[in-house]
């Protein structure tokens, strides 16, 4: 009897077994094509677009090692991982190809297995190697490794901006750019695998100028793709922030023109470079922008939410009438007597300091839009509250996107693109290129001449574009200067010298990030007064410098003898004294003549500018950059501020005129 009980028992669990079955083929049945849509777990995949078909290409050899391991795959990858770190300190570099192709099978759909080793390939595994060409193998291998990751993660824009990122600043920014870049041009197998993956290397936006692929632009296709991914196709962004994200593409433009016009090309090409980089800049600028808060943005509507604010503010100002003023009235009374001594004192006589307490107090005493409309009458406080509402939210949008901008350094690239597109600006370049090239040659006669043809021209296109004073491309003309001091064998410039003034800046670090900021607000905001005005503005860039220099070195200046500078009378006896032998007062020489009209004129042209880094960017991007955005391409960097000098006269008046050259208007 107990024998046939437990029969019963088994053949109990036996029937549930295979009922059991029942409910797991109906859920996990696969699609069997045509009308069969599968099983319901089937069905999700494909409602959810996770399926494996739907993530990328279906690798058989993936699937077939996934199901080999019998459940054990963690462990698998993690062996594999130890596996390959080991291959890599002993150089075994054919095992090691091995090695990573086999986590990728085991991981496909682990977008930081790609990221990961495609960079352990481009940058760590390369340098190993002497000689450039076999370094270009295994950077071109890590690109290709990510291409390979695209295609198993066709949902992941990340992946493709990885590429972008390696195909531009990998090629264009290693020691070896140069060969890099040439190498790159003439890879015409890989050119051919791009083409493969849906890249258009024969397009007119991916040619450099002399008709073959470039890497910067290659990889801005690759980045375009990706914003295609992100805009049209609906795919979320998923950690990478969209700033810098929708950032590289433009920035890779701009980096494509800096990279032609130091390997020599200075024609058109050049301008056209530019004038896409410019281009570029602005329709990032009217993209929108997820943000932190609840809303987007767009870079390019600050002009916009400035006039908007304001006609809110005047509105608000109309409403309320002076209940504002006596609110703001009443918290003055209340301050103390050190705050109330410290607002007495007029603007142009407070030094950086005291304008910082003025700036904490006048925030302290000035009444925010809603406290001032809930002192208003009952009849006019819903109307009050609600357009004090609206000033709140627009003053929030505008502090979204002066900061995005600040990022970034949207101001100084769009400087930079207006400036290039200029005759002057491709000029300067093309007669310091050649000065460079004759000095390499230790033809000193020829360079020099080539150097001071050059000056001139760069000293025009700093009083049209003086942001560009404080930017690496300035540290790159710093570096020539020098040169140029090695070939005429001096240390120091005379007072004609047509970049005497950005020598002296630029070797004291006269700025500071607070006055570059505030000079670069003030700069905005005339350049709106100019398009609203809709006629041509005198921008008194070096004027706005000076003053804030002048503040900054208020406790040890002689105020008496600055005020004298500006006049024309002062200095008028200032060089009857030199011609006298009387000492000048500053660090200026007995034997100088005093600054002339044009010399003040061109005084009061010029501020500085910072660079961010992506990642940079500014490379830049980072990049971009950075992205220094802002990365390290992220953007505005520190300098100090000194003292002004009253700036000498040239030798003779031709030469004046030709360092005070007017810059030409830049190319549409």
């Amino acid at each position: 009897m107990n024998l046939s009980h437990g029969l019963i028992n088994k053949l109990v669990y036996l029937a549930i077994l295979i009922l059991m079955l029942i409910p797991l083929f109906l859920l996990g049945q696969p699609s069997g094509g045509g009308d069969s849509s599968g099983g319901q777990l089937t069905q999700m995949r494909d409602d959810f677009e996770i399926s494996e078909a739907d993530l990328g290409e279906i690798n058989p050899a993936s699937e077939t090692m996934k199901l080999s391991t019998l459940g054990l795959r963690g462990p698998a990858a993690t062996l594999l991982w130890h596996k390959a770190h080991t291959q890599e300190v002993n150089h075994e570099w054919d095992r090691l190809r091995a090695t990573l192709n086999n986590i990728s099978l085991l991981q496909p759909h682990f977008e930081k297995v790609w990221e990961f080793q495609a960079h352990n390939i481009s940058y760590n595994i390369s340098a190993q190697f002497d000689d450039y060409r076999q370094r270009y193998a295994w950077v071109i291998g890590g690109t290709e490794y990510l291409s390979k990751g695209v295609r198993q993660n066709r949902k992941s824009p990340a992946l493709v901006w990885h590429t972008g990122w390696y195909y531009g600043q990998k090629l264009g920014m290693s020691d070896e750019k140069e060969q890099f870049r040439r190498l790159f041009r003439d890879d015409k197998p890989l050119h051919e695998r791009i083409r493969e993956e849906g890249i258009d290397v024969d397009s007119n936006e991916t040619l450099g100028p002399d008709r073959k692929p470039d890497n910067w632009l290659v990889g801005r296709q690759w980045l375009n793709r990706g914003y295609r991914m992100t805009r049209e196709g609906g795919i979320p962004l998923r950690r990478k922030t969209p700033l810098h994200f929708y950032e590289t593409g433009p920035k890779w433009v701009f980096n494509y023109a800096i990279a032609i016009e130091r390997e020599g090309e200075l024609s058109d090409a050049a301008q056209r470079a530019w004038q896409n980089a410019g281009n570029a800049w602005t329709e990032y600028s009217e993209q929108t922008i997820p943000t932190t808060a609840e809303f987007t943005i767009r870079l390019g509507e600050l002009d916009e939410l400035l006039r908007k604010i304001s006609d809110q503010e005047a509105e608000f100002a109309e409403l309320t009438g002076d209940v504002r003023e006596r609110m703001r009235t009443e918290a003055i009374e209340n301050l103390s007597a050190r705050d109330k001594k410290l607002l007495s004192i007029p603007a142009d006589e407070r030094n950086p300091q005291q304008a910082a307490e003025v700036d904490r107090i006048e925030r302290m005493v000035s009444p925010q839009p809603l406290d001032v409309a809930k002192n208003m009458p009952r009849e006019k406080k819903l109307e009050a509250i609600e357009l004090a509402d609206e000033i709140t939210f627009s003053r929030r949008r505008l502090q979204k996107v002066e900061g995005y901008r600040q990022q970034v350094n949207f101001d100084y690239w769009a400087t930079r693109a207006a400036a290039e597109q200029t005759t002057e600006m491709l000029e300067a370049r093309r007669l310091v290129y050649e000065a460079e090239q004759l000095n390499d040659q230790a033809r000193l006669d020829e360079a020099i001449a080539k150097y001071e043809q050059a000056w001139v021209k760069w000293a025009a296109v700093f009083d049209e574009y003086p942001l560009l004073m404080f930017d690496t491309t300035s540290d790159d003309l710093l570096d020539i200067l020098k040169r140029y001091q090695a070939a005429i064998d001096s240390e120091t410039f005379d007072s004609g010298f047509p970049l005497k003034e950005f020598w002296d800046m630029r070797e004291s670090g006269a700025m500071d990030p607070q006055h570059y900021q505030q000079l670069v607000k003030e700069q905005r905001e005339k350049d709106a007064e100019q398009r609203a005005q809709g006629g041509l503005l005198n921008l008194d860039f070096r004027e706005m410098m000076l003053e804030a220099q002048q503040s900054n070195a208020a406790d040890d200046a002689d105020k008496g003898e600055a005020g004298e500078a500006g006049e024309a009378d002062a200095e008028k006896a200032e060089g009857e004294k030199e011609e006298t032998g009387d000492e000048p007062a500053g660090d200026q020489p007995a034997d100088e003549q005093p600054a002339t009209a044009e010399e003040d004129a061109e005084m009061k042209d010029e501020s500085p500018e910072g660079e961010a880094e992506p990642e940079a960017e500014p490379e830049g991007e980072s990049e971009p950059e950075g992205e220094a955005e802002p990365e390290g391409e992220a953007e505005g960097e520190a300098e100090t501020e000194g003292e002004p000098e009253t700036e000498p006269a040239a030798e003779s008046d031709a030469a004046e005129d030709e360092a005070n050259a007017p810059e030409e208007e830049p190319e549409a």
